[in-house]
């Protein structure tokens, strides 16, 4: 019988644990925390971190070209990881030879919605003997095209630390930073409008395509907000620059057309009490819930624009409504998606995937 390592009080110590994602641009610990990085290395980065504060002996492969350890954290490349044996092997989004016949618990973690390669995907779910997304519309997605209905949904982490204490000076002001094409274009139809509403009104942007090594076509963006007062396209900034924006802004302006599968922009908004205000759709319902507003339809009706301005403007100029809404949000945030309760959901799934497993064996040993 497979004995359990993993029980739901994370007991984690002195295992060897692999988490791998063989796909994107290279990524450390130390590349969060200051050029920035995705969402799904992000994802990487943290509940690696949260595992070795629990005493484990943690790797991470990617396709970083040197090995590097930050935060008790070992970088190795992809191709250099060796034949070493690890008690529980993390695989995000895509497969990788480097998985095949390694862990005694295997997981598959996607973190998309997106399905570019449907055989890649159930090769992932063969592997693994048990399959996790950060949400539920993900869930449903996954479910769908690997008939499989135990998935379960784990939410993702942000960097609680970051957001510890409530900012104390909130402005005016309204933060987009999620990708430039999933809204942006809608957002400068209504900022205007927002404007009219609340003249001290201002706008910040903080995103753009470099963050995954693409051009960042920022000139091209900028282009709708010539000629608008009160905008700042900062485009890709460092780690800090974006916590330190996010604790600034009151509201999270993200008229969003993208299937966001689960929205690290507007978890780490809400985290620092920038009020999301964003489409009623995809990974948002849950994501962002009650601790912002969803508004119902698609950013290209007028409906829509009119429920989002005046949302906006609501919360730039209503401190009670935006106090009750920060406070809600903040609390979801920094309980829900805190590396330690992501990682205690992993956990407490793995546990109950090994016992399944060696339930199996047990009874095939049987003959039952």
């Amino acid at each position: 019988m497979l004995t359990d390592p993993y029980g739901y009080t994370g007991d984690v110590r002195g295992r060897r644990v692999l988490l791998v994602l063989d796909a994107g641009p290279p990524f450390s610990g130390r590349d969060f925390r200051t050029s920035g990085i995705g969402g799904t290395e992000a994802c990487v980065v943290l509940l690696a971190e949260a595992l070795a504060a629990r005493g484990a002996a943690v790797v991470v492969a990617n396709r970083i070209a040197a090995v590097r350890t930050d935060a008790g954290v070992r970088y190795v490349p992809v191709g250099s990881l060796g034949d070493d044996p690890f008690d529980l092997v993390l695989l995000f989004k895509h497969w990788s030879d480097v998985v095949s016949n390694r862990g005694t618990v295997r997981a598959f973690i996607w973190t998309d919605v997106h399905v570019p390669d449907p055989a890649g995907l159930m090769r992932c779910a063969a592997w693994a003997h048990l399959s996790l997304t950060l949400s539920d519309y993900q869930r449903v997605r996954l479910a769908g095209l690997i008939a499989d209905t135990g998935i379960e949904s784990i939410g993702a982490p942000i960097e609680t630390a970051d957001y510890g204490d409530p900012s104390a000076a909130k402005e005016p002001l309204l933060i987009y930073c999620s990708v430039p094409d999933r809204g942006l274009y809608y957002l400068k139809d209504m900022y205007p409008a927002i404007r009219r509403r609340v003249p001290d009104a201002r706008l910040v942007i903080t995103s753009d395509f470099s963050l995954w090594g693409a051009p960042a076509a920022k000139d091209a963006f900028m282009k709708f907000f010539a000629g608008q007062p009160g905008v700042e396209y900062a485009g890709h900034v460092t780690r800090p620059e974006l916590v330190a924006w996010q604790r600034r802004a009151r509201v999270m302006a993200y008229p969003c057309t993208f299937e966001e599968g689960f929205c690290l922009a507007a978890a780490e908004c809400m985290a620092a009490g920038a009020v999301p205000v964003t489409t009623n759709d995809f990974a948002l319902v849950t994501t962002v819930g009650d601790g912002g507003v969803l508004v119902a339809g698609r950013p290209r009706r007028w409906l829509y624009r009119r429920q989002f301005v005046r949302a906006c403007a609501a919360l730039l100029t209503d401190d009670a409504r935006w106090q009750a809404l920060a406070a809600r949000g903040r609390s979801r945030a920094l309980d829900t998606y805190a590396p330690a309760a992501v990682l205690d959901r992993i956990l407490d799934a793995a546990s109950r995937a090994h016992h399944r497993a060696g339930a199996g064996a047990m009874r095939s040993r049987a003959g039952l």
